[in-house]
């Protein structure tokens, strides 16, 4: 069974003061269905034991939380500093990078691109894939997609690194992959589709093979 590390959203408790984590529940249906083991990843520990403690297959990074860039909040400076130092090993040691949601934005922001905001892009949207992807036979059966996002990449400072991947038929970009290293991210939620999409299971039990 393939061990994935998996980050969290912060909330501030509003009843009285208490900084939460939260993940949302359907991400354990999910793994559940992939015959992955999430290990979740606390904020406060080093996240550098559990990859000397367990054989980890790669990351995902999830949604919740705007960054800092866009949301001056404390809880966003203290999520982006953990996921960029986690992006920023991963990288590094060879080690596989999922991003879903903001999980695409910060990824964006460790490799120097930046946001925009956007219209119209909750709710669902049908996307185009490129067809030179290396992902292409796991993607080509995606075509409409769930959005809860109000910004995108800005094409105008988008990492050559990197492929788009997928855009929206309005031309935003849903989905990028490096072209060398094993870093992909996507706007869509897969989690949250009830029943789940068997090509969006695919593309991720894939991906971290």
């Amino acid at each position: 069974m393939k061990k994935i590390v998996i980050t969290q959203r912060l909330i501030e408790n509003d009843s009285y003061f208490e900084i939460r984590e939260a993940l949302d529940i359907n991400f354990a249906s999910m793994f559940k269905k992939l015959n992955f083991l999430p290990i979740v990843l606390p904020i406060e520990i080093d996240f550098k034991n559990y990859f000397k403690e367990f054989d980890i297959s790669g990351v995902i990074l999830t949604g919740g939380n705007d960054l800092s860039s866009l949301n001056e909040s404390e809880l966003s400076k203290k999520r982006d500093s953990f996921e960029l130092e986690l992006i920023d090993f991963c990288y590094k040691n060879g080690i596989a990078i999922f991003g879903i949601c903001r999980g695409l934005q910060i990824i964006a922001k460790y490799f120097d691109m930046s946001l925009k905001k956007v219209e119209n892009h909750v709710g669902r949207h049908d996307i185009e894939i490129d067809n030179s992807s290396k992902y292409y036979k796991l993607l080509k059966d995606i075509k409409n997609v769930n959005s809860y996002h109000n910004y995108s990449i800005n094409e105008n400072f988008f990492n050559r690194d990197f492929l788009i991947t997928a855009k929206s038929t309005d031309g935003e970009i849903e989905a990028i992959e490096h072209r060398e290293k094993k870093v992909f991210a996507q706007m869509w939620h897969s989690e949250r589709e009830k029943p789940f999409i068997e090509s969006e299971l695919n593309l991720i039990s894939e991906f971290f093979k």
